[in-house]
């Protein structure tokens, strides 16, 4: 079997320039995080760090109502915690400190004991799309009737060998499990990473691409959750008589090279 080389690697990369990305649905929030400060008690993690965590986590959380507003707030606050998990960077593509006001007198935390307060003033960049997505594996966000549920995943796909085994994986995902695009963001020798945009979350996605997968290529799950899939390759035509014949490059379409 002819190995991925350098030739190759350099054409999959100009390949990957060539594909336009979906754009992702970017809101940029400020948000403000205080933190009560004890006169007895030792803080557990540097006060600024625990309030830019704390601002970080307020942002995502308007976002969150944003995409909730037609719910009563009421209802809906109470669960967010649990639907957006407790580490806010997973839905930030970045953010800046805009403020450091450091320690001062009482103002935004309701502890009663607290003897002043660390607050800090953020503009984070989070990401809509995956609040959406978390929120409707909660079952807070439901799609309206006759609208599918959409995910993006992260697929890590380790020992592929060439070229041939990179595009059986991924015509695999397009015609045979019919996700709406598998993008490439990385290649390298051996691995490669796409973004699948698809009505199945990562465990059910792997399911479904493991049946799927026509004879010659062989899918091993290693790790899976709703939102990262990662999986080892193996890919073997020359003993494949029904595998994928070799598709006409075509960049005008964001699924073909």
């Amino acid at each position: 079997m002819r190995r991925w080389g350098e030739a190759s690697i350099a054409f999959a990369l100009l390949a990957l320039a060539a594909v336009p990305g979906r754009a992702a649905d970017l809101r940029v929030t400020e948000a403000v995080g205080a933190v009560p400060l004890h006169a007895d008690a030792r803080p557990a993690s540097p006060p600024r760090d625990a309030a830019e965590h704390k601002a970080m986590t307020q942002a995502v959380r308007r976002v969150a109502l944003q995409l909730l507003s037609e719910q009563d707030p009421a209802e809906v606050e109470p669960r967010l915690e649990a639907a957006l998990g407790a580490d806010p960077k997973v839905y930030i593509s970045r953010f800046r400190t805009l403020e450091d006001r450091g320690e001062r007198p009482v103002l935004f935390s309701d502890d009663p004991e607290a003897r002043s307060e660390y607050v800090v003033v953020v503009e984070a960049q989070v990401d809509a799309d995956r609040v959406r997505e978390a929120l409707a594996r909660s079952g807070l966000l439901v799609a309206p009737a006759g609208e599918a549920r959409r995910f993006r995943v992260r697929l890590e796909a380790e020992g592929l060998e060439d070229f041939a085994s990179y595009r059986a994986l991924r015509e695999t995902l397009i015609e045979r499990v019919g996700v709406r695009s598998a993008l490439p963001v990385e290649l390298e020798r051996g691995r490669a990473i796409l973004e699948v945009d698809s009505e199945l979350a990562g465990d059910a996605l792997v399911a479904a691409l493991v049946q799927a997968a026509p004879p010659g290529l062989t899918l091993t799950p290693l790790q899976t959750s709703p939102e990262r899939v990662q999986l080892r390759v193996q890919f073997a035509p020359e003993s494949a008589p029904g595998s994928i014949p070799a598709p006409a490059i075509d960049t005008s379409n964001q699924n073909r090279y």
